[in-house]
């Protein structure tokens, strides 16, 4: 046999192992077989002529990539493929389920507390008598500080300081007793209306 026809050989040789690599589990064997027979191809390629180890390289780089992005979109389909990678979710259910505990955490969006301890930025907040773990949206909390639910992250709580005026009123209304609640939050307010 002419060195054309081994190297032709060679680089046929080397699709195999290439293809058989990606559905028989070898450990490498059949890659290290794969890119010695694509070398031999291109070395008896030069052997038998310039332009023919030219041809034999320039169909190795068309080849080979080409080979190489084919199989890896097939490969996870194939029953080797199928037994060695995680299948792909097909619903957003099977990336995230929601479960009861997670629906349950859903449902404190836009929930008042107070937060446990000093957040920097995780730690532990205080709704409803219940405690819950949460993260801030970035800034420090301070202990016992009015928070606000703004959304829920991997199992936690995301949390921000509340400042709004029904929080300040809430807290006023904590600290005063109870028969004083019915006065004014501020006395020394006139009332524009009167007369």
């Amino acid at each position: 046999m002419t060195p054309l026809v081994w190297s032709i050989l060679l680089l046929t040789l080397g699709l195999v192992f290439l293809i058989l690599e990606f559905l028989i589990p070898s450990g490498g064997a059949l890659g290290a077989l794969c890119a010695l027979s694509f070398l031999a191809a291109i070395v008896v390629g030069f052997i038998a002529g310039p332009w023919t180890g030219a041809a034999i390289l320039l169909a190795e780089c068309i080849i080979v990539p080409a080979s190489v992005s084919a199989a890896v979109r097939w490969w996870p389909d194939t029953m080797v493929g199928k037994l060695m990678l995680i299948q792909r979710p097909r619903t957003s259910d099977e990336v995230l389920p929601e479960t009861v505990a997670y629906r349950g955490l859903k449902d404190l969006i836009g929930r008042r507390g107070q937060s446990k301890g000093l957040m920097m930025p995780g730690g532990s907040v205080i709704i409803d008598g219940k405690t819950y773990d949460a993260v801030s949206e970035g800034q420090p909390i301070e202990p016992h500080q009015p928070i606000i639910v703004v959304g829920v992250s991997t199992q936690r709580l995301v949390i921000r300081a509340d400042n709004t005026i029904e929080a300040q009123l809430a807290d006023h209304s904590s600290s005063t007793p109870t028969a004083d609640r019915s006065q004014p939050l501020i006395a020394d307010i006139p009332d524009p209306f009167a007369e």
